[in-house]
């Protein structure tokens, strides 16, 4: 009995969480989204973001052909009433509802845009890879997704930093694409996946869930666009600050405190890294706050 407790005690060990900021211990996607609800932060603050609309705010989005122009299919956009007036004014492709202190976002993950990856029935989005600049496409094409992000509406900084490893999808950007993080598939190197993308610097993985790792170039090309909303509900720009600089950020988070157009009280930013290629990272190896869901 005593063996068999010891045997248990040595599990629970390897799954809980290790709360110091070094994030040395490698662990598999389950034992990650596991650590995620085990977790106890040293400390927390929550940061306040605006969520009230003004008065040339739509009081909700219903678009069932949204066409953003970019050459892509048209997509669907519904945003409810009760959603705040940046994201009615920012987001494509996407279904928004607010639920009690959570936005439920879902999309189909089809990019407005064309791209090297549509095939078949969707050839005519079709967009040819840059093959001179050594990029090839990988073997998988674009598949329409059912992805479903719960985000806290105001998200709370912690210390105890969460890896987003074993989170296919970090983040959703404003075309309605979601965003992995900055490493490749099990078995691969960023460092060659990188020359899968297609000129939008998106790539679809095995089951044709499209996405970007790096600056996406339908939304932002070094300016200070908003780019989108990662999974702990902190607000997603380019490589630049709304002052036009390149502002100083948390390498391991790629975050920075941050006062914006959308979000005058302060808040934190990610921002995509100052860099080119595929150091371009949209986030680094931890979120800056505690993460929602995904299904």
């Amino acid at each position: 009995m005593l063996r068999l407790r010891s045997i248990l005690l040595t599990a629970i060990a390897v799954l809980v969480w290790n709360c110091d900021s070094s994030g040395g211990t490698d662990l598999s996607s389950a034992a990650v989204l596991l650590s995620s609800s085990q977790c106890t932060p040293k400390t927390t603050t929550t940061m306040p973001t605006t969520l009230t609309s003004n008065a040339s705010c739509p009081s909700a989005i219903n678009n069932s052909a949204d066409s953003l122009g970019f050459g892509g299919p048209t997509c669907v956009t519904s945003i409810a009433a009760e959603a705040p007036c940046w994201m009615k004014t920012n987001f494509h492709c996407v279904t928004v509802t607010v639920d009690g202190s959570n936005y439920v976002i879902t999309t189909t993950d089809r990019p407005p845009h064309k791209s090297s990856y549509y095939t078949g029935t969707d050839s005519s989005y079709y967009e040819a890879i840059d093959t001179g600049g050594g990029f090839h496409t990988n073997p998988n094409h674009i598949i329409t997704q059912n992805i479903t992000m719960t985000i806290p509406t105001t998200p709370t900084v912690t210390d105890c930093s969460q890896s987003n490893a074993g989170t296919d999808s970090v983040g959703i950007t404003t075309l309605g694409v979601v965003i992995f993080n900055n490493q490749a598939a099990p078995g691969d190197s960023f460092a060659t996946e990188y020359y899968t993308m297609d000129p939008s610097q998106g790539h679809p993985q095995n089951t044709g869930k499209y996405h970007y790792h790096t600056e996406p170039y339908k939304i932002t090309n070094d300016d200070n666009s908003m780019v989108g909303l990662m999974l702990d509900g902190f607000p997603i720009y380019g490589k630049k600050n709304q002052s036009g600089s390149y502002p100083t950020l948390d390498s391991t988070t790629h975050t920075t405190s941050c006062t914006t157009t959308e979000f005058v009280d302060a808040t934190y930013c990610y921002h995509v890294e100052n860099n080119t290629g595929l150091n371009g990272y949209i986030i680094g190896s931890y979120f800056k706050g505690t993460p929602g869901s995904v299904d």
